[in-house]
C-alpha cells in the first residue's frame, strides 16, 4: 500500500519522474538538494528505497554494483552503453513470449517473476566521439 509522500518524499520522486538519464542517488541528492537545500544523502538514500518498495519507482543494478532508479514502472527493456554506461530505455516493445521466456526461466532453473532485455553497445554520444 502507498503511503503518503512528504515534501522530500515528493521531490526525489519527482526529480526520479523527470529524469531521462535513470539518475543514481548521488545524482538525485545533487538535484533535490537544489530544491530542499536541509535534505541529506541518508535520506534520499530511505527515501529511494521506500519509494521502490512502494513501487512508485524501479531501482536498476548495473553489473558493477551500481544503482539506478526509473520513474518508468511499467515493463521496459533498456540499452547500455558500453563505454560511459548510459542507461536509456529501449523506446519499442521487444516482443518475447510466454513460451520462450518461460524457456529460458526452465533452463537457468528460476522461477520467472518478471523480464527485461538489456541491449549492449555504444550510445550516440560515444559514436559520435569515435568518428572524430
Amino acid at each position: 500500500m502507498r503511503e503518503k509522500l512528504n515534501a522530500n518524499a515528493q521531490a526525489v520522486l519527482e526529480m526520479v519522474r523527470a529524469a531521462h538519464n535513470h539518475p543514481t542517488a548521488s545524482e538525485v541528492y545533487e538535484t533535490v538538494k537544489q530544491v530542499r537545500p536541509q535534505i541529506g544523502l541518508a535520506s534520499v538514500y530511505r527515501i529511494l528505497h521506500s519509494l521502490v518498495e512502494q513501487e512508485y519507482i524501479k531501482e536498476l543494478r548495473h553489473s558493477d554494483d551500481t544503482c539506478r532508479y526509473d520513474g518508468h514502472i511499467s515493463r521496459h527493456d533498456h540499452a547500455i552503453c558500453t563505454e560511459c554506461g548510459t542507461l536509456l530505455d529501449v523506446p519499442i516493445d521487444i516482443p518475447l513470449t510466454q513460451e520462450i521466456l518461460e524457456q529460458a526461466a526452465i533452463a537457468t532453473g528460476i522461477e520467472l517473476s518478471s523480464h527485461e532485455l538489456r541491449l549492449y553497445g555504444r550510445c550516440p554520444a560515444c559514436s559520435k566521439k569515435q568518428t572524430h
